[in-house]
């Protein structure tokens, strides 16, 4: 029984020693080329959700201060009826960021999809990881698995209202953990 609680917790000890040291804040982030931004959902009306919005945000301010030159948007190409990429491309294009800044990658169904589209697509070797900060550890494990030198800046969904939200998604990391420790490896 020691034996499967310890399995159990593999995924976790993994992506804990995996994004060890590279979990920033905006005052601390190191410039890189490209920010890989993660998706998030699209709402009913075709805008951003909340959480993808405060990951958009996150985005826009790494940008608009100089220390990313390019935001890939990867997200799903059908999220209620709108590609999730698309979508994220659009609230930043509306917000100043030019057209030719943002690269779309709709191939990012899961956060391991988008790892491996930025590696494998898109030839990348760094990146600025961009998501909520309760999926920020496992984002920067798994890019780092596919061979990305990645740290990662997280939006604050709980001080940003969404404290339901933040605290579900804390709470469905470790299931998402395992899964993406075992697909990934």
């Amino acid at each position: 029984m020691a034996g499967s609680l310890g399995l159990a917790g593999l995924p976790s000890v993994w992506v804990r020693a995996r994004s060890a040291g590279r979990i920033r804040t905006f005052a601390d982030v190191p410039p890189a080329e490209v920010a890989l931004v993660l998706g998030a959902g699209v709402r009913w009306d075709g805008r951003p959700s909340r959480i993808l919005a405060g990951r958009l945000d996150v985005a826009l301010a790494l940008y608009r201060s100089g220390l990313v030159e390019q935001l890939l948007v990867s997200g799903s190409p059908e999220s209620r009826g709108y590609s999730e990429p698309v979508v994220m491309r659009d609230f930043l294009v509306s917000r100043g960021v030019p057209r030719t800044a943002v690269l779309l990658d709709e191939s990012g169904v899961d956060t391991w999809c988008s790892c491996r589209g930025a590696a494998e697509v898109f030839g990348l070797r760094a990146v600025t990881v961009v998501t909520t900060r309760f999926h920020l550890r496992r984002a920067v494990a798994l890019c780092r698995r596919a061979g990305i030198d990645a740290c990662g800046v997280g939006h604050d969904a709980a001080a940003d209202g969404l404290r339901r939200v933040s605290a579900r998604g804390a709470r469905r990391e470790f299931l998402a953990t395992t899964k993406a420790f075992w697909r990934s490896h």
